[in-house]
């Protein structure tokens, strides 16, 4: 084994086991990614090629970008997943391109139609309107959830938020039975 002096920057003395190879290169060429707006995930990329082919195992890869990135860490499993395709013989940093569709079923007139039928029937369920519409159980529960903002309760759809009209109503209940106790005492729990 050679043991070299790195010598590539003025202030790097690590000593590397390869010659030509030290981290403080890596970074030198991540930096000038970095400044060539390219995306975090291929500088990723890159220091798992090189720590891979330093031999560093996942777990140390991961703690490493994670001290260097913070929350834009890649994931410990795509980290796990890039050391294997590198270790397989993969030499390309750029993720592979991919045909994906874009979400089409989720839109304002399937969130109309979403609405009218829990407003016609609260206990519908999220299979029945997927049936009816012909859309994916996972397009409802967006729709239902995320842009209509209903939540379950006792099985029936109702929104988060109650309207004006559903407040004066709830009111007027409440002041009734508040009213019919008043009146009846302990029989009114009773009854």
């Amino acid at each position: 084994m050679i043991v070299v002096i790195c010598g590539r920057s003025k202030h790097c003395s690590k000593v590397i086991h390869r010659p030509g190879v030290c981290y403080c290169a890596v970074l030198s060429v991540v930096r000038k990614m970095s400044e060539a707006n390219i995306q975090v995930s291929i500088e990723q990329h890159v220091i798992i090629k090189f720590l891979t082919k330093e031999g560093s195992k996942p777990p140390e890869i991961c703690s490493r970008l994670k001290r260097q990135y913070g929350e834009k860490t890649m994931s410990n499993v795509s980290v796990c997943k890039w050391c294997s395709a590198l270790r397989k013989g993969r030499e390309t940093v750029q993720n592979e391109p991919h045909e994906c569709q874009p979400r089409s079923s989720i839109t304002g007139e399937n969130s109309d139609h979403v609405d009218a039928f829990i407003w016609d029937n609260g206990r519908i369920t999220v299979h029945e309107l997927s049936g009816i519409l012909n859309i994916s159980d996972g397009s409802v529960k967006t729709i239902v959830k995320q842009q209509l903002q209903y939540w379950k309760v006792c099985t029936q759809w109702i929104p988060c938020l109650l309207m004006d009209e559903h407040e004066s109503t709830w009111l007027q209940v409440a002041q009734s039975l508040l009213s019919q106790y008043e009146q009846e005492g302990e029989f009114f729990i009773l009854s």
